[in-house]
C-alpha cells in the first residue's frame, strides 16, 4: 500500500512539475516592435451588460533576421472589478507568420464581461498580455501592459 502512495505521489509531483508553455530554446534575436489598439468595445456596441467580445489589434514589427510566428496570445484585465470591462477568457491560439524585418496587423476577438452603462463606463482599461513568437532561431515571449481609454477613437 505504501508503494502505491509512494507511486501516486511520484506521478503527481511529475505532472504538476510540468509547464504548457512553449518548449525549446529561448531565441537570441530582438524583441519584436508591438502596439496594442482597441477597436472595438463596450461604446461600439452600445454599452451592453454582460457578455461581448472586444476587437484588438495587434500592431507587430518583426526586427530579426528570421520569419517569427504568433503561436499565443495570453490577455487579462488587471483593473479592479466593475470597470467597463473584464476579460474573461485568457488564452488564443494562432499561427500568423511575420516576415523579417516585415510588420503585421492582427486583430483578435477577446470574450469579456461588460458591466453596462454605469459611472465607470469610460474608465480605462489596463490588459496585461503575453505574446509567444515561435521561430528558427528558437522561441519567444513578449510581456506587456497597456491602458486603453474607452472613448470611441481614443485609441487610434
Amino acid at each position: 500500500m505504501r508503494n502505491l502512495f509512494a507511486a501516486a505521489a511520484i506521478v503527481l509531483a511529475a505532472c504538476s512539475s510540468s509547464s504548457p508553455a512553449a518548449s525549446g530554446p529561448a531565441a537570441q534575436i530582438p524583441q519584436p516592435d508591438f502596439e496594442l489598439r482597441q477597436i472595438a468595445g463596450p461604446a461600439e456596441q452600445n454599452y451592453p451588460e454582460g457578455n461581448i467580445e472586444i476587437k484588438f489589434r495587434l500592431d507587430i514589427g518583426n526586427r530579426a533576421d528570421v520569419p517569427i510566428t504568433l503561436s499565443r496570445v495570453q490577455l487579462t484585465t488587471v483593473n479592479p472589478p466593475g470597470g467597463a470591462y473584464s476579460i474573461t477568457r485568457r488564452d488564443y491560439y494562432m499561427k500568423n507568420t511575420i516576415n523579417p524585418h516585415s510588420t503585421a496587423s492582427i486583430d483578435v476577438w477577446a470574450k469579456a464581461y461588460s458591466e453596462g452603462q454605469t459611472r465607470r463606463t469610460n474608465e480605462p482599461v489596463t490588459i496585461r498580455g503575453t505574446l509567444f513568437f515561435e521561430s528558427p532561431a528558437g522561441n519567444l515571449r513578449h510581456v506587456f501592459i497597456k491602458e486603453l481609454g474607452q472613448y470611441p477613437g481614443q485609441n487610434d
